[in-house]
């Protein structure tokens, strides 16, 4: 029955695995075709690759700023929802006043409103301001739907930790903040490190916000992913390529934190 079980569950992993990755796999085959075999009827997995397709978006279209943009964007979101909601987090893990779940709850509805109606609202107050069309408004529009998230899975992470921690580093001569900054934060390090992605991957696959509050500067790649339909048909080599370079700062953000980010989704799982 052990054996069945095993062999089961390779196979139901086996399954899962080429469910999810056969659409990447064939988008990368995509970023290496011609126009012929990408249009022809039957599936050719065998061909003859070409690289036109990335110089040819990246360079002569010059999509290449459009990366870095999204990068400066994504990052800049990811830090600034850290450094404001886990501190807010943490108070609502550790203090206890007045409306604190009503509070906590109005956190959490930002996130439940549909995403156009807060994105005309937020166009009409970055052009009374004159932001638009910058880096600047993405980041803090993006940082509005990021905070609850912040919010929301921090305050389970500084929850998990003993309040008898912060009054042991306060005995110790730290203040608040202190205790805070150099013994709290380190220990929530996995639960940060989990969030940060999550917050860099919406961010960074953000098309609404980005598409009404920018038109020619500052814009991200994933709006300029359109620009690749023209009225003669869409290029789908060069949609394709700009999908493959899309995916690698997630993946390799996503390496580079991956020991605290087992830990932090599974953070509070078991208590010994």
């Amino acid at each position: 029955m052990n054996r069945s079980y095993k062999i089961l569950a390779v196979g139901v992993l086996a399954c899962i695995l080429v469910i999810a990755l056969t659409p990447y796999i064939w988008m990368l085959l995509t970023s290496f075709k011609g126009r012929l075999d990408i249009l022809s009827p039957e599936p050719r997995w065998f061909f003859t690759p070409t690289f036109d397709n990335y110089p040819a978006v990246f360079i002569d279209k010059a999509y290449l700023p459009l990366v870095m943009n999204s990068l400066v964007i994504s990052i800049a979101t990811t830090v600034l929802s850290i450094c404001i909601g886990a501190p807010a987090a943490y108070v609502f893990a550790r203090n206890d006043f007045p409306g604190k779940e009503d509070l906590f709850f109005f956190f959490l509805t930002t996130r439940m409103a549909p995403p156009i109606s807060i994105a005309v609202p937020l166009f009409m107050f970055f052009t009374l301001i004159g932001l638009t069309d910058t880096i600047y408004s993405v980041v803090i529009a993006h940082t509005t739907f990021n905070l609850s998230l912040v919010v929301w899975m921090m305050r389970g992470f500084f929850a998990e930790i003993p309040k008898e921690i912060d009054e042991a580093a306060m005995m110790d001569g730290r203040s608040r903040l202190g205790a805070f900054v150099r013994v709290i934060i380190p220990m929530a390090a996995p639960g940060l490190a989990a969030t940060a992605v999550l917050c860099f991957i919406l961010s960074w696959n953000e098309f609404l916000y980005a598409f009404i509050l920018v038109a020619f500067e500052g814009r991200p790649l994933t709006v300029g992913i359109p620009g690749l339909i023209t009225p003669h048909g869409t290029l789908w080599g060069q949609v394709a390529a700009v999908a493959v370079v899309a995916t690698l700062p997630i993946l390799i953000f996503t390496f580079l934190v991956q020991k605290h980010l087992v830990r932090g989704l599974t953070f509070g799982a078991v208590k010994g």
